[in-house]
């Protein structure tokens, strides 16, 4: 909430300090440019297939917290006291590893997506600062990070990132 009372102070600030100066003013969907872009693509669909891959070993223990659930139902009527104690502990055990599977799968998604897309983010952010700067832009702002209701289409500069981005790192 403090930092956008300061973002909202600073551009307050700004605009009073140069009223007769309009500068020129863009915003990049950063996410939208990642993901566009073909080397965007290209990491995502690794990280598509390594995540595939994780979710299969989740749903593994899943299904054994499922069938431990159904066996201690079945069991509950004809098994001893001993047998039933068992079979809760081993379903509460199950189902720890559940969630610390699915902590893992979360943490372990989120770093390989970092270390998958860290690289096309960087570029995207610089071909971003480069087009602004050749095309007299005053600032560019990420949509993601800010509290928009309205952009026109016309100051919106993901599409041309996406274009330049392509042609100057193209994927083989």
């Amino acid at each position: 909430m403090q930092a956008l009372a300061r973002w909202i102070s600073a551009l307050v600030i700004v605009a009073a300090a140069a009223p007769a100066v309009a500068g020129k003013v863009g915003f990049l969907d950063t996410q939208g440019a990642i993901r566009g872009v073909a080397e965007g693509r290209r990491q995502l669909a690794i990280l598509d297939a390594w995540a595939n891959q994780r979710s299969d070993e989740y749903e593994a223990v899943q299904k054994r917290v499922a069938e431990l659930g159904r066996q201690l139902e079945t069991q509950r009527p004809v098994a001893s006291a001993e047998t039933l104690a068992r079979l809760e502990r081993e379903l509460v055990q199950a189902q720890r590893d559940l969630e610390d599977a699915g902590r893992n799968l979360r943490r372990d998604l989120e770093a390989k997506q970092r270390e998958l897309l860290a690289e096309v983010a960087t570029r995207v952010r610089e071909i971003a600062s480069e087009y602004a700067a050749a095309n007299g832009f005053d600032a560019v702002f990420s949509i993601e990070a800010q509290p928009l209701v309205y952009i026109a289409d016309s100051v919106v500069i993901t599409n041309a990132v996406i274009r330049l981005y392509d042609e100057r790192y193209p994927v083989e």
